[in-house]
């Protein structure tokens, strides 16, 4: 995990003094993605960068920007290349390696194979690429869209960062909000008009011959659709074989690292096979899980705990309380306003609070430690919500025809959205005309994972100085997945059969067929949301009464209406927390956001009581 931003201009008559005050800026707004290490690149007129480094790999020689030996070109990588030992025996020529670095084989890849490198890549990475003789920049973003990258391009120049608030602190980026598709179904637009995230599986260049940003794509999942029934003689029991062998060595690879590790467990599938796998690769790892209300309901905290104790691993319940954070956390408007600026949008989500105190207490507890695994992104493509808890007697055949309605309500909703003045649903999903209904999901799940579950890991891990990696989203993984023929995905997929049956050679079955569970005990969280929205809001009318995003008058409505009992109160609620978060977020915006002081870092989490259950 770590940070970059810079701006290129081939016409500047920048000031050196003047560039280095805009980088100096912009790589504030980088501190908690890379607290390890900051450098500079300065080259006047042609392009300027800072990058934020948190130590993970060769702790000691893998300073960033890397050069290559003539000083002609430059890479710099925020995220993990975990194949770049294997890809060392790959080159053609021989290269003068000077440090032990994930990021230089990309460098040494480049200068052999261009822009075709990013194929070879396994990993999770948003990438710059500075090559003088050219001269030209490259940009590229990771298959799944697991790390983030934002550009603008403003007359001859362009602006390009990790995070949105790191681009909005250069002084000539856009900042008018927008604010029509606050449910981000665009995988392209941000919510500033002008300000551009790069896909997942895209690239971009920036020449002097051109000074046309069209980022291209180098990846899509559709080509790897079994669109027509194979030739080979596999049966499904096969496919869970290979399925396991690769997974094993996806969580191998995302071991690489020469600082300690530890495993997000929420007691459920996914996590729980990581921790497994883990362990019997390098042991002793240590587990973090929430503790709450709706995780002893469920059952998920005392499966976590049994795991544990049956693995020996260090296990660590966070008691987690909603009451509790609004009194030991001392929740104010500058704590809400802190939660827009980490999570760089309009809008909040108890879910992203849970994970932030979740991660900051994992570095509360252990300073040492950087690297979080995940089970992020198995259900997506394996059928994970192909069986609802609540419907015990549905099947693969109800479930593709809520596919089939999922779709027209989407297609729907686009044709209003098309209607309005400056939508941002600008995307349409490639569906192969010949496409099974499941496969047709597996595509649309890339997006909702670049949009919501990837994008939200990385603001809340990052604000922590923490690198959360995702096993399950290794492109190998989600590749052979989308190859299974249609003939056997009612076998394989439907309640995630082929990751329970993958499980069942590490853990006993009465684990791998645990029903899937969800958040429950929505009246807590309701509750919540209107204790944080009543506390606040006096104090945000005082100070954004000048902003007049919403009417004065409809504000005070909300809030007298605002409660957690029914559905109006409900709505209140909500309506006054969007409009509360939309107007800070636009005050950010405008005014080139500020770096939060430290207060909400590690070292004071409030979650540190033991507690038994």
């Amino acid at each position: 995990m770590c940070g970059f931003a810079g701006f290129i201009d081939f016409h500047s008559e920048l000031e050196p003094e003047t560039a280095s005050h805009y980088l100096s800026n912009m790589g504030l707004q980088l501190s908690r993605r890379g607290p390890d290490e900051q450098q500079f690149v300065e080259q006047s007129s042609s392009i300027y960068l800072v990058f934020n480094r948190l130590s993970i790999v060769d702790l000691n020689g893998g300073t960033q920007p890397i050069w290559n030996e003539d000083q002609s070109i430059f890479v710099a990588l925020n995220g993990e290349i975990y194949n770049h030992l294997e890809l060392r025996s790959q080159l053609r020529e021989a290269h003068q390696f000077r440090t032990r670095s994930d990021a230089e084989i990309v460098l040494h890849l480049y200068e052999e194979r261009g822009v075709e490198a990013l194929e070879l890549l396994n990993g999770m990475f948003a990438l710059c690429i500075w090559d003088s003789h050219k001269p030209q920049l490259l940009l590229a973003r990771d298959r799944l869209g697991i790390k983030p990258l934002y550009y603008t391009q403003v007359g001859s120049q362009l602006i390009f960062a990790s995070t949105l608030f790191t681009l909005l602190a250069h002084p000539l980026a856009p900042r008018r909000t927008q604010f029509q598709d606050l449910t981000n179904r665009s995988l392209t637009t941000s919510y500033v008009e002008g300000v551009y995230r790069l896909a997942g599986g895209h690239f971009l260049s920036w020449d002097a011959a051109t000074e046309m940003v069209t980022p291209q794509c180098y990846w899509n999942l559709s080509d790897h659709l079994a669109l027509n029934s194979p030739s080979d003689s596999r049966l499904p029991q096969d496919y869970i074989a290979q399925y396991r062998e690769l997974f094993e060595d996806s969580v191998r690879l995302r071991l690489m690292s020469d600082v300690p590790i530890g495993v997000s467990l929420s007691g459920g599938l996914d996590s729980g096979i990581v921790a497994t796998v883990a362990n019997q690769i390098q042991p002793q790892l240590h587990c973090f899980s929430i503790l709450a209300d709706y995780t002893l309901e469920n059952g998920d905290i005392v499966a976590a705990r049994k795991l544990c104790k049956n693995l020996q691993l260090p296990f660590h319940p966070v008691f987690f309380k909603p009451d509790k954070v609004l009194e030991d956390w001392d929740f104010s408007l500058v704590t809400f306003e802190y939660l827009i600026w980490m999570i760089e949008t309009p809008k909040i989500d108890l879910e992203w609070v849970f994970r932030h105190e979740l991660y900051r207490y994992i570095k509360t507890v252990m300073p040492e430690l950087k690297v979080v695994l995940l089970g992020q992104g198995s259900d997506e493509f394996s059928g994970g919500y192909s069986r609802s808890e609540d419907i015990q007697n549905s099947s693969w055949l109800d479930f593709n025809s809520k596919i089939n309605q999922s779709e027209q309500k989407t297609k729907n909703q686009k044709q209003k959205l098309s209607q309005t003045e400056g939508y941002l649903f600008d995307y349409d999903i490639p569906y192969p005309s010949n496409s099974q209904n499941f496969q047709r999901q597996m595509l649309s799940r890339i997006y909702t994972l670049q949009k919501y579950n990837l994008w939200h890991e990385d603001r809340t891990s990052s604000s922590q100085s923490l690198e959360a990696r995702v096993p399950f989203l290794d492109h190998r993984l989600v590749e052979f997945l989308a190859a299974i023929p249609p003939k056997y995905h009612a076998d394989l997929f439907w309640n995630k059969t082929i990751i329970r049956e993958m499980a069942t050679a590490w853990l006993p079955r009465n684990f791998t067929y645990r029903a899937k569970s969800f958040a429950s005990q929505p009246r807590i969280l309701r509750k919540f949301k209107y204790q944080i929205a009543h506390k606040i809001f006096p104090d945000f009318l005082t100070k954004y009464k000048a902003v007049e995003l919403f009417p004065g008058t409809q504000l005070v409505t909300w809030f007298e209406v605002a409660g957690y009992q029914d559905s109006t109160e409900v709505s209140a609620t909500t309506s006054l927390l969007n409009a509360m978060a939309m107007t800070i977020f636009a005050v950010l915006c405008f005014s080139q956001p500020s770096y939060f002081p430290g207060d909400y870092m590690y070292g004071n989490s409030p979650f540190l009581e033991k507690f038994d259950f």
